[in-house]
């Protein structure tokens, strides 16, 4: 197969950013905390985040603390930290329709907890050098590994049923996430941006076509309700904005419908969100229906002295239309839903 060659940025007309309409208790009901105050680009900025009990009916951030080492935990609607998981060295993440999430280590385990726990589930020994995971609707979980890259699915999320894939066109990877049929895909370099996946039931990873799509610095999969989403880290016209390509998969074949660019003004317009996670009515691996906010957090405002936890419509993208502020920088990993 031939690297990734055609353009999504020429003839698409990207919607104007629209108010998310209320949705009363679920994870869309974005109300403004006490004490939040707002910034120049409309997003809310609360001031003070007490510590307070998650529920089994929150919906909860998880974002890896940079300078402590471990798993902040954040009330998805108050920004408030709920609790922070110490003895991780996090990098990555993602959630099962449970709501239980996995908390990927770069030193190559991965473990698991429950919504808003904190005593760890099951702890998978993958080894390598982690990038990401993504859990699909039977609870197969498939742990991303780079350089060399690498694919191991734990059927039914048991650690003791694996198996592993690779690809010599895959050799840099990005983290791979699962469409709604139980093919994990993503993408991989080797000389060239490829797009790699583990197709339901192969015996083998293998490259797809790409149609419309161009990636120039490969970032993490997801499935966003409707379509699977395939990340670039230096889209736009100015090549410094984070890219969102939402695509659909036929045979082999994978084919652009829309890009989404996440834009910021906190440095100079530059934008860099590692794995941008769309948040949906239900947990990643059984929503329906496409998510309406991506959840991340833009490196380079950390720089600016003005980084945090930062929420964008979508598929609108454009700027922020909320913060919360962190005194140290973070990274999402993942949103669990509590069921």
């Amino acid at each position: 197969m031939k690297g990734l060659s055609f353009g999504l940025h020429g003839g698409l007309a990207f919607a104007a950013v629209a108010l998310l309409s209320g949705c009363g208790g679920g994870p869309f009901a974005l109300g403004q905390a006490q004490g939040d105050t707002a910034r120049g680009d409309g997003a809310l900025l609360p001031m003070a985040r007490a510590a307070m009990p998650a529920g089994r009916k929150s919906t909860l951030i998880y974002a890896a603390n940079e300078e402590t080492g471990g798993v902040d935990v954040f009330d998805y609607s108050s920004g408030r930290i709920v609790q922070t998981l110490t003895g991780l060295e996090a990098d990555a993440g993602c959630v099962d329709a449970k709501g239980d999430v996995y908390i990927v280590e770069p030193s190559g385990i991965v473990v698991k907890f429950a919504h808003g726990g904190t005593t760890p589930l099951t702890t998978y020994r993958t080894g390598g050098d982690l990038v990401g995971c993504s859990v699909d609707s039977e609870g197969d979980l498939a742990v991303t590994a780079s350089s060399p890259g690498r694919v191991t699915v734990y059927e039914k999320g048991n650690p003791q049923r694996t198996k592993s894939y690779d690809n010599s066109d895959c050799e840099i990877t990005s983290a791979f996430g699962y469409d709604d049929k139980g093919d994990v895909i993503g993408l991989g370099s080797y000389n060239s941006v490829f797009i790699c996946a583990v197709l339901r039931g192969a015996k083998a990873e293998t490259t797809l076509e790409g149609s419309g799509i161009t990636v120039k610095a490969p970032n993490g999969s997801m499935w966003d309700g409707k379509y699977l989403e395939l990340g670039d880290q230096e889209a736009g016209a100015d090549n410094a904005q984070t890219g969102m390509i939402q695509a659909t998969l036929s045979g082999k074949a994978l084919t652009a419908k829309n890009e989404v660019i996440l834009a910021d003004s906190c440095y100079r317009g530059y934008v860099d969100v590692r794995n941008p996670f769309v948040v949906g009515k239900k947990n990643t691996p059984v929503n329906d229906r496409q998510g309406k906010v991506v959840v991340g957090a833009n490196l380079y405002c950390f720089s600016s002295g003005s980084g945090g936890i930062e929420f964008w419509h979508y598929p609108q993208g454009g700027s922020p239309f909320r913060m919360f502020t962190t005194t140290d920088e973070v990274t999402v990993l993942a949103v669990s839903i509590g069921t």
